[in-house]
């Protein structure tokens, strides 16, 4: 793993136009920070471990350029697109808020995959420590001035002498929760417009509707648990909870 770090590490720095002292600097505190990332989710023992794996940005690709396809399908952009897309509020400046929201760091976990689609149990925590630890190194790697803030001349001098925003291993940067990016990502394309009834059933829709309802069963159970901890429900009572009917016939083999 440590090895793997530090190749990510040398990977996220060839996108900067720095000198070597502040390379080397930078390079110090990317790994720590990306050590910090590779141990934020912990695998847990209870049988119910945490799926570990996380998206990567297709080769030839800064992440910069991956999430600026994925999410905002966009192949061709400047940095003052890139700007007005991520500064929340067109403030004129990159504040917490916006640079969590850039990379996905803004919920307190990622259900499924992220994107509307996945299995439950692929979900994730956040480690509470993370967002505040990848704001450090943005802050560190752009905020000229020291106020904790990203302005937007300190991003146009970044950005326009040839610099990318890292790679710090967190996944594209799925700006919203899993129900808007499936409306996002798959409903606007396929329905909104041509097909609101859904008379057409994509995998993506059967996908994003079970994680809907096994999310919904999981979230239920945990609220009756905090109401009366004594109370526990078996497999085939949180069977019963998923609404199959809703499933078409077709995708109900083995139900």
């Amino acid at each position: 793993m440590i090895q793997y770090i530090r190749n990510l590490t040398s990977h996220c720095l060839t996108f900067l136009h720095i000198t070597e002292t502040n390379r080397t600097m930078l390079r110090k505190v990317l790994f720590s920070v990306l050590l910090a990332t590779a141990w934020a989710f912990p695998a847990r023992k209870d049988g119910s471990e945490i799926n570990e794996e996380v998206e990567k940005a297709p080769p030839g690709l800064s992440w910069e350029e991956w999430h600026m396809q994925h999410e905002h399908q966009t192949q061709k952009y400047d940095p003052e697109t890139f700007f007005v897309l991520h500064d929340i509020g067109q403030k004129g400046y990159f504040d917490k808020e916006d640079i969590l929201s850039m990379y996905g760091l803004n919920r307190a976990e990622v259900v499924g995959s992220g994107d509307g689609m996945g299995k439950h149990d692929n979900s994730e925590q956040i480690d509470v420590e993370l967002p505040d630890k990848v704001f450090r190194l943005i802050m560190q790697l752009l905020d000229v001035d020291d106020d904790s803030k990203i302005e937007k001349k300190e991003y146009l001098r970044f950005a326009k002498a040839g610099n990318k925003m890292p790679d710090l291993g967190v996944g594209v940067g799925h700006h919203s929760d899993f129900e808007l990016e499936y409306e996002l990502h798959h409903w606007n394309k396929y329905h909104r417009d041509v097909d609101p009834s859904v008379k057409i059933v994509h995998r993506e829709d059967i996908e994003h509707d079970l994680l809907h309802h096994e999310h919904e069963v999981e979230h239920e159970g945990l609220a009756q648990q905090g109401a009366s901890r004594v109370t526990i429900k078996t497999d085939d009572e949180l069977e019963a909870m998923i609404k199959f009917e809703r499933i078409p016939a077709k995708f109900r083999i083995g139900f």
